[in-house]
């Protein structure tokens, strides 16, 4: 049964890694493409498209949160290695677990609150780019906290067990 379950959260694990990839790599390209042909507009026929630039900067906001997500997903985000420099065993396993903690809890209140605004977005009708519902938009903020913080809870607990992410996804 251990290894059933092992073998879903593996390809569980796999399917997201693809799916915030290919989110990345598609709005990348929509950020270019927009830019590029407003760079074509502009010198060839003298206008621009009216929702290119607020476009890009929404598509920039989803880049840079997907990108923390994966960052996170990979370990590569802004860490202090300093104790695990020092420190081996049980130590080392403990401050990881209270480190991952940490940014769980932050995480997530970072989400609750991006939470509530986006209920707010919603709450007052709010449109961007012309009328698309700011909600809808605006709905990466939450999700990719939330993950953020799941993925750190996760991590919390391996180490607790003297795990970690990678071992884990290959149980």
């Amino acid at each position: 049964m251990a290894s059933g379950s092992s073998r879903w959260l593996a390809a569980a694990a796999r399917l997201s890694r693809r799916i915030e990839d290919s989110l990345l790599v598609i709005l990348l390209t929509a950020m270019i493409a927009i830019g590029g042909w407003q760079i074509v507009m502009r010198n060839l026929v003298g206008t621009s498209l009216s929702w290119a630039d607020e476009s890009q900067r929404l598509i920039l906001l989803w880049i840079a949160l997907l990108g923390a997500v994966a960052a996170s997903r990979d370990r590569k985000q802004l860490r202090i290695d300093l104790v695990s420099r020092y420190l081996t065993g049980v130590p080392v396993r403990f401050f990881e677990a209270f480190a991952d903690l940490l940014t769980c809890v932050v995480s997530g209140l970072i989400g609750w609150y991006s939470l509530e605004f986006v209920r707010e977005s919603f709450g007052y009708g709010d449109t961007l780019v012309g009328s698309l519902p700011a909600w809808a938009i605006q709905s990466i903020l939450p999700l990719s906290f939330f993950v953020i913080a799941w993925r750190h809870l996760l991590d919390a607990f391996l180490a607790i067990m003297g795990k970690s992410r990678a071992r884990a996804s290959n149980l």
